[in-house]
């Protein structure tokens, strides 16, 4: 997740130099209207520091705290001065904040951080490391806390702890980049890079780790969040014997066309990214279409993801080594879901897809695999919050019900497994018209739509997409 900074000092919305309150700069007197702003322009977090709490060891800010939770139906996490069990109830329990941050109080009481974990879960308490010279610092960064920072995770680990957010305060609103050394020897922990952020080539390498604060770079201007943040639209060509197919429910499949030049053509039109996927592959037991990637792959800007018939870390290497950028899988993180740990770890969480195949059973939404026909008893939610836990970036959601009809996303399906999760979900199946895709988004929190019979039917382009989701004020990449 790319998450937004609001650091508080007096009510306003401030950035300190290296941790140095004397030096700060000011960016907003009205906090709550940068936090619906954020919003807005598509993050799915918000990252609020209370400085004046940090420095003072209790709770400054809970005013202004208060108006950004009212102005903003996204979660927040809140971090400065919770050194008690009372203001982390008053943020998780009165105001509704979705996760504290503990600090000063995870080094000097462990023990008091470990029983918050074990009363309010690991999802909603989170530890704030703060680092300098590969020392942990407290009481607002001005204090050394007498412990080393991997010796500090590594208690943490033992106790539970699932989140940490990292920062190395040395680069700490300074825009030269993070302490990716510091970050590499992390391990075992999801980690939310801090302090450093100075461009989009950063928040990419970011990418591979749960999710990056981004401060002072966008307050400078120094990135676009709100190109980074937009919905994406992304053409799927199912590959069958070398062709672009379609089919309904996954059967009735026709032949489209050449996906050489189906895929530039998208491109041309304005697609943000291609998905290759070798419908046949998995169910055939044979290996995917290596020389195609490379053929497609060479001839375009944006990102491909490829999935179908993958199996293993060395077809993933291949598949990259092909030219693509993420690898997407199903059938095979089922049947081993340490794969996706294996895969996360080697070659980062950001090419890294867990591509879900859902349908309506019963009272529920099940995963199915192996090219639609096997039914796994899987629950849909859960099993898209476990591969995000395993270390998958991104989710990849296909309706069996929907695939082909043109009938619309199915929604709920789709609500169920973006609330369910914080990595970015791609909603697929069923789009027949624009309004579908504005639909979805507008309905859900997803990050993106996949759409394959609106372009190859010439009912749309992806050009025609864009305008009219800038129609709706729906934030999309120009």
């Amino acid at each position: 997740m790319i998450i937004p900074a609001i650091d508080l000092q007096n009510g306003e919305v401030v950035r300190l130099y290296k941790g140095d309150y004397a030096q700060k700069t000011v960016y907003s007197k009205n906090p709550a209207e940068l936090a619906s702003n954020f919003e807005k322009m598509g993050a799915k977090y918000l990252h609020v520091v209370d400085l004046d709490g940090a420095k003072a060891g209790s709770a400054a800010n809970v005013e202004t705290i208060s108006k950004i939770r009212g102005n903003a139906d996204i979660p927040v996490q809140v971090g400065g001065g919770i050194r008690n069990e009372e203001t982390v109830s008053l943020y998780l329990d009165e105001l509704k904040i979705n996760r504290v941050i503990l600090g000063t109080i995870a080094v000097k009481k462990p023990e008091f951080a470990r029983a918050m974990i074990e009363k309010y879960g690991d999802g909603r308490i989170v530890v704030g490391v703060d680092v300098k010279d590969g020392r942990v610092l407290t009481g607002g960064w001005l204090e050394d806390g007498g412990v080393d920072y991997l010796d500090f995770i590594e208690h943490l680990k033992s106790m539970g702890a699932r989140f940490i957010v990292a920062t190395d305060i040395s680069r700490d609103g300074t825009l030269t980049a993070p302490n990716w050394d510091m970050y590499a020897k992390i391990k075992g922990i999801n980690v939310i890079v801090s302090g450093g952020v100075s461009c989009e080539a950063d928040i990419k390498k970011a990418l591979n780790y749960y999710g990056a604060i981004v401060g002072k770079a966008y307050y400078e201007n120094k990135v676009d969040l709100a190109k980074i943040l937009a919905k994406r639209i992304i053409p799927c060509l199912d590959i069958k014997d070398g062709k672009v197919v379609k089919g309904v429910n996954f059967v009735d499949i026709s032949d489209i066309g050449d996906p050489v030049e189906i895929a530039r053509r998208y491109e041309e039109q304005g697609a943000d990214e291609i998905v290759l996927l070798d419908i046949t592959a998995t169910y055939e037991g044979r290996e995917t279409i290596y020389p195609l990637i490379e053929r497609i792959a060479g001839k375009l800007s944006i990102p491909v993801t490829v999935g179908g018939g993958i199996r293993t870390i060395a077809d993933m290497r291949r598949i990259f080594a092909s030219g693509a950028d993420k690898a997407s899988a199903n059938s095979a993180f089922v049947s081993n879901p340490e794969l996706i740990r294996e895969a996360s770890a080697e070659f980062g969480k950001g090419r890294i897809v867990a591509a879900i195949d859902g349908k309506k059973i019963g009272g529920g939404f099940h995963v199915i695999v192996r090219g639609g026909r096997d039914d796994t008893g899987l629950d849909l939610a859960g099993w898209a919050k476990k591969c995000e836990e395993f270390g998958a970036g991104e989710i990849l959601l296909t309706s069996m019900d929907g695939d082909g009809t043109q009938n619309g996303y199915d929604i709920s399906m789709t609500k169920a497994v973006v609330d369910a999760t914080d990595i970015p979900v791609t909603a697929s199946g069923g789009c027949g018209g624009i309004i579908d895709i504005i639909d979805v988004f507008r309905k859900t929190n997803c990050d993106a739509a996949l759409c394959a019979s609106l372009f190859h039917y010439g009912k749309a382009t992806v050009s025609d997409v864009k305008s009219e989701m800038e129609r709706n004020e729906i934030p999309c990449r120009k």
